[in-house]
């Protein structure tokens, strides 16, 4: 993991408070499911950097898609709103990572299950997969046709499901309904119950977890989480350090979020 300061080179909304943010540089080591943790202010208010998952890295650079939630994000967006498109390129920010682990890629087929905030990392996941010759089905869920994000650019490596709880688009009802293969692994991100529900269904694979993270490292012990072990053991691990990428069935979500 290293800092770095890098240059802004787009940033702009691409649905209803979600930002999708060009940094110009590259990350060593980076794994598809890894994140950053992104400086939102010069001073010491707030202190914490945000933790934000990494998109892509491609050609242009290092891409962050976020939702404006709370207090940082929100600064951040005002922050980088302010600045006119000749100052890109001059406006930097600092980011520390990429920190975490990734997702493991195994076999050559791949079923991907995004919802809401949780759709963006598993684009770099996507493009890796599809570089590596694998076939991948893309089930990504949103609350309306509004909030959809992302999917002509997973269009570019994935056959493509889309549900919305109000029908706008694709399937009315939970990403979960498009689930029809239960035998090829799968890898997902979104909120907690989107997870929790993959618990029901016998699949092998991965998902990637959302905590409130402090340091990001594994220092303050603030994103801590119970996880069972193969002989159903119970272990407390860090979402920031040990994750965010766990194995499916390995949470034990009624103490999830301690």
């Amino acid at each position: 993991m290293n800092e770095y300061l890098l240059p802004v080179i787009e940033h702009k909304e691409i649905a209803p408070d979600i930002f999708s943010l060009y940094l110009k540089g590259n990350l060593k080591n980076y794994e598809p499911g890894q994140f950053v943790q992104v400086e939102v202010s010069e001073s010491l208010e707030p202190f914490l950097r945000r933790p934000i998952s990494i998109c892509e890295i491609d050609k242009k650079g290092i891409r962050l898609v976020y939702r404006t939630k709370g207090r940082g994000t929100k600064l951040l967006a005002n922050k980088l709103a302010s600045r006119d498109q000749n100052n890109y390129g001059k406006t930097y920010l600092r980011i520390f990572g990429p920190l975490g682990h990734g997702f493991p890629i195994i076999g050559n087929k791949a079923t991907l299950i995004g919802g809401g905030i949780g759709v963006p990392p598993l684009l770099g996941l996507a493009k890796k997969m599809w570089q590596q010759g694998m076939k991948i089905t893309a089930l990504l869920g949103f609350n309306t046709k509004e909030n959809a994000i992302l999917i002509d650019e997973f269009k570019n490596y994935a056959e493509v499901l889309i549900a919305t709880l109000d029908g706008s688009l694709g399937h009315r009802g939970l990403v979960t309904e498009l689930i029809t293969d239960n035998a090829t692994p799968v890898y997902a991100c979104g909120p907690e119950a989107l997870l929790r529900a993959l618990e029901r269904f016998n699949l092998t694979g991965y998902y990637s977890l959302e905590r409130r993270m402090a340091c990001g490292i594994g220092v303050c012990l603030g994103c801590n989480i119970t996880v069972l072990t193969k002989d159903k053991k119970e272990l407390r691990q860090r979402v920031c350090y040990d994750g965010p990428v766990f194995p499916l069935g390995f949470v034990k979500w009624g103490e999830a979020g301690d």
